[in-house]
């Protein structure tokens, strides 16, 4: 490179780019005020401490392993709770604006509907993997308080923690797709828990069913959290639960761009 080269100023950045960055900057600072603006946000992010609270206190008590770690309780309280609490935010993001017919206001303001959903799905996986981080810190507080006995690694507490932060945006990432497509919270509610234990229930049963499960949210939320379920790892069920997300959010976006509001 020439110093004339070096010396040269940076050159700017394509209008298009500049615009297309300004406008989803503005798509999330929207959906942030129209979140912490809504009562049911925080009356949510409570009632998620709250059930964190109670589960890990009670997987503490219930506990007597001496080699437990106090971020078990932790991810136990994720598995069977707090994210669905968390997912249930990420769902009325989307279907609260359907019910009160705001979602008009929002596609007036975001004429791109790609770029809005894509708004509340960065906006969504950053709220909750920040809240899912602080009810898993909450937990392991409550799992060192109430476990007879317990192990300590400052490693492991940690990348547990980190994981329910991870499964939590997940989930929601997931939620918000399943929401832009059904559009009614009885509906997206019905996909979901269907999705995460109905369908599993069923296909359990069946002859061969358990491999068809694995590859499942539910089975893939299980080997992350265990580390593995016997046919794949922590990573394969990582990147599994990001295909499931992915796949919710491009549904959803096609669902949106071609229906009317």
């Amino acid at each position: 490179m020439t110093v004339a080269a070096a010396l040269a100023p940076p050159t700017a950045a394509p209008r298009g780019t500049r615009s297309r960055s300004a406008g989803l900057r503005g798509a999330l600072a929207a959906e942030w005020t129209k979140l912490v603006s809504l009562r049911s946000t925080w009356y949510l992010l409570l009632g998620a401490a709250v059930l964190t609270g109670v589960i890990a206190s009670a997987a503490g008590v219930l506990t007597h392993d001496p080699a437990a770690s106090p971020g078990d309780p932790a991810v136990i309280a994720e598995l069977n709770g707090l994210g669905l609490v968390l997912a249930a935010l990420a769902m009325l993001s989307v279907t609260g604006e359907y019910a009160t017919g705001s979602v008009r206001t929002s596609l007036l303001c975001v004429p791109r509907r790609g770029r809005l959903l894509a708004a509340k799905t960065l906006l969504l996986s950053a709220v909750t993997f920040v809240a899912g981080l602080v009810c898993g810190l909450l937990a392991v507080v409550c799992g060192a308080l109430t476990l007879e006995e317990s192990t300590f690694d400052a490693a492991t507490v940690c990348g547990q923690v980190f994981l329910v932060g991870t499964h939590a945006a997940l989930l929601s990432v997931m939620t918000v797709g399943l929401a832009a497509v059904v559009r009614r919270s009885a509906g997206t509610v019905t996909a979901l828990f269907g999705l995460l234990f109905l369908v599993p229930m069923a296909l359990d049963v069946l002859p061969g069913g358990d491999v068809l499960v694995d590859l499942l949210p539910a089975g893939a939320s299980e080997a992350l959290a265990l580390g593995g379920n016997g046919t794949y790892g922590r990573s394969v069920a990582l990147l599994l639960l990001v295909g499931w997300a992915l796949a919710a959010v491009a549904a959803g976006t096609a669902v949106l761009r071609r229906r009317d509001a």
